[in-house]
């Protein structure tokens, strides 16, 4: 798979103290790498687009908390990078590490709510994850070259190495699929790190190119984290009561085979009208149910065209103006009717009028003449 290079939005020009900043860490960075290193370290930011104004920054980036206690034997760190780590190194790529999963959460979940105006919360979330979850920033690492220059502890924790099972054929290879876990998950959390990074030098912007380039680059079935198999007729029937649409009803279209082994029966659901789903079975109930779940998948993934990801933070503008809802659009031309009657009513000059007089005088007539009636 192949990904373009990270494109990020021009930067000023940084003030004096930014640019000690920048010189300090060079001059760092300087000392610390060798030119194997540097040329390693250059290497991956030419084939991920991942630049910065340091080394130091990406190298940082690249190391795992888990590094600190590694021994020399159990450090997982390529030759030519510096086998000596700061403190220094690992705060600044835990503070990455937590920014950039903020951050990667933020921006897709707002991309698929754009995405996908219509998906309920429960997916929104199953599908963010499915996106930035351990599995799929590893998946991500792994296109991108990091388990090459990362430096971690290749040892197991010691909840999982504490007992030490006979060596064998069977034990080694559960061994190393752990030890691939623990590395998945390590492999995750320095491309959170290198996000993080990102952010801190490039903006939102530099975080935006990223994940357009590398994460979502990656195909979701959008349609498996749906939760359709709890009463989906009922479900059906709830959105369009919301929608003010008539409710659900299945018609029989085609059927074959009804007194056979193997009989087939479609069936199609309608609002009013309009067929709204469609499904087939080998009983009737069956195809309504699948055509209650095709009618649930049509309307929760109806999908808005040219999203883009990413919002401008100090602009202060939040990405829910951008979301189509139909029953925000009917409540929004409710208030807005309502707002311009109330307008113009106060706009509208105040003419004292005089009440009319009640006519009371034939009223009057009735209860006489009622009396006399009475009377005689």
């Amino acid at each position: 798979m192949s990904h373009g290079p990270l494109v990020v939005a021009p930067r000023m020009r940084p003030d004096a103290a930014t640019a000690r900043t920048y010189s300090t860490a060079a001059a760092a960075a300087a000392t610390r790498l060798t030119p194997e290193a540097a040329a390693q370290l250059a290497a991956f930011s030419a084939r991920s687009g991942v630049v910065f104004a340091s080394s130091e920054t990406l190298l940082r980036a690249l190391t795992h908390k888990s590094y600190k206690d590694a021994t020399p034997s159990a450090a997982g760190a390529a030759a030519a990078l510096p086998a000596a780590a700061t403190a220094a190194d690992y705060e600044a790529n835990e503070k990455n590490t937590l920014l950039g999963d903020r951050l990667l959460i933020f921006h897709l979940t707002q991309f698929v709510m754009r995405k996908y105006p219509a998906l309920p919360a429960h997916a929104v979330e199953s599908v963010v994850r499915a996106f930035c979850g351990d599995s799929a920033l590893a998946s991500v690492g792994r296109n991108l070259g990091v388990p090459e220059v990362m430096r971690w502890k290749k040892t197991l924790p010691s909840s999982a190495s504490s007992a030490r099972p006979p060596a064998t054929a069977d034990n080694a290879a559960a061994a190393a699929g752990a030890t691939q876990a623990v590395s998945a998950v390590v492999v995750a959390r320095v491309v959170q790190s290198l996000v993080g990074a990102i952010f801190r030098e490039h903006g939102a912007p530099g975080v935006a190119a990223f994940i357009k380039g590398h994460i979502l680059s990656r195909e979701v079935d959008v349609v498996a984290h749906l939760r359709l198999n709890a009463n989906p007729k009922g479900t059906l029937r709830a959105i369009l009561a919301a929608q003010k649409k008539p409710p659900p009803v299945s018609r029989m279209l085609q059927e074959t085979g009804r007194l056979s082994s193997n009989p087939v029966f479609i069936v199609g659901v309608y609002s009013g009208i309009e067929k709204i789903g469609q499904g087939f079975g080998s009983s009737i109930a069956m195809a309504e149910t699948r055509a209650c779940k095709n009618a649930l998948e049509t309307h929760y993934l109806r999908q808005v065209k040219d999203v883009d990801v990413g919002v401008d933070i100090d602009a202060g503008l939040s990405f829910f103006d951008a979301v189509a809802d139909p029953l925000a659009d009917v409540s929004a031309s409710r208030v807005s009717a309502n707002v311009a009657a109330k307008s113009s009513a106060d706009s509208t000059p105040v003419v004292a009028t005089r009440p009319p007089t009640p006519r009371v005088g034939s009223g009057r007539k009735r209860i006489v003449s009622q009396r006399k009636e009475s009377a005689v």
